[in-house]
């Protein structure tokens, strides 16, 4: 029986004792019913927590249902940091919402399991967040123009502009229109281009932080329509 690797996005209770699951997999979004998970005794229920990294096999069919797996990791650390790991369903529910079918999802699996382990190390939650979610932008066909400037190519007297999906010439800003100074566009192209293989992760101030966030949330409901419900639970307690 094939066994396929995924990470569970989220789970929703069916009848008494059942949930179905909705994993993301190397080959797309998968949704399985999980018969009797929510019994203490079930050998499965491990396999149902949200934000968990498993190998499952399931029936096929249209309604396919669980038969087996493994835990492969249930990123304890992160579980145990209510801050990080808020972050960490932010990111969850964003993939789960914002991913179409026919992407590259060898590539986005691969991603998050870099990001999720590096928030399982305790590296910081927000910044982590904020390189997952400018990726992804990108990987959704909203590249952010870092480079030069989006209408004329000029290379000199750059301000970053939401309006102009990234670099404008200031000949090329009206007064209508709020951007960045080169401070901010260091730090976004730093995040936008970084390698979590190699590069290690910048320390971010606070006051930075806010810009940033600001920035992608603007983005996000501009390009994307959407905010998810983690986001909100931050802003309550980071007030931003």
């Amino acid at each position: 029986m094939e066994m396929i690797d995924a990470i569970v996005l989220r789970s929703l209770d069916y009848k008494d004792n059942s949930k179905i699951l909705y994993l993301y997999t190397a080959k797309g979004l998968v949704s399985v019913i999980a018969h009797g998970v929510k019994k203490m005794n079930s050998s499965l229920r491990v396999l149902s927590q949200t934000g968990n990294y498993v190998r499952i096999s399931f029936s096929k069919g249209e309604f396919p249902s669980l038969k087996e797996g493994l835990l492969l990791n249930e990123f304890s650390a992160l579980r145990n940091d209510l801050f990080a790991y808020t972050y960490y369903t932010h990111i969850l529910e964003l993939v789960n919402h914002t991913i179409p079918e026919d992407s590259n999802h060898q590539k986005m699996f691969l991603f998050l399991l870099k990001i999720t382990n590096k928030l399982n190390e305790g590296t910081d939650a927000e910044t982590l967040s904020f390189i997952f979610e400018l990726k992804l932008l990108y990987f959704l066909g909203y590249g952010i123009n870092l480079k030069q400037c989006n209408i004329c190519n000029r290379n000199e007297d750059l301000v970053f502009s939401i309006e102009h999906g990234g670099l404008v010439c200031k000949s090329h800003l009206t007064s209508q229109q709020h951007s960045y100074e080169q401070d901010i566009i260091e730090v976004m192209s730093t995040l936008y281009g970084i390698d979590l293989d190699r590069a290690p992760i910048p320390m971010l101030e606070k006051n930075m932080k806010v810009i940033i966030r600001n920035i992608i949330d603007i983005m996000y409901h501009d390009y994307l329509g959407f905010k998810t419900k983690s986001r909100s639970i931050i802003e309550q307690f980071q007030k931003y």
